[in-house]
């Protein structure tokens, strides 16, 4: 089902219904929210180490 069917089949409910719908979509929706994760801060890299990086681990050689 896709949500442009739900969306014209809730559009035909009352009021209460539709907020009673919000909330529990909003339930659904806390729960399965992501947690941010805390990434270390980076060391500081000259141009040079930057683009040594680069060339080592992310461009292929051929």
């Amino acid at each position: 089902m896709s949500a442009t069917d739900v969306y014209n089949i809730a559009k035909h409910l009352s009021k209460d219904e539709l907020i009673k719908l919000n909330v529990m979509i909003n339930r659904d929706l806390v729960k399965s929210k992501l947690t941010n994760t805390i990434k270390k801060p980076l060391p500081n890299f000259s141009f040079e180490d930057g683009i040594r990086y680069l060339l080592e681990n992310h461009i292929k050689k051929s």
